[in-house]
């Protein structure tokens, strides 16, 4: 974050298959800010996909998860 560059470039694999935290921490180093704090993206985003996607989560929480990654899309698109 402390390099003063008017470009940042990031060559990844799918870091969203890993983690989010890992996808949270890409973002944080080419757009600082865009996904909000670390704690407030695992609460709002991680989280609620995590638990959605547990074989044994209930209507809502997969329902909450497919709307938590909606908007994360939404917010990561066209990166």
């Amino acid at each position: 974050k402390r390099l003063r560059t008017p470009h940042r470039l990031l060559l990844s694999g799918t870091p969203i298959q890993n983690d989010l935290r890992e996808l949270w921490s890409l973002f944080d180093f080419i757009f600082p800010g865009r996904l909000g704090t670390l704690p407030a993206f695992e609460a709002e985003f991680a989280v609620p996909i995590k638990r959605g996607g547990y074989s044994n989560a209930s209507p809502m929480q997969v329902q909450l998860a497919y709307r938590c990654s909606l908007v994360l899309r939404d917010l990561i698109n066209p990166y």
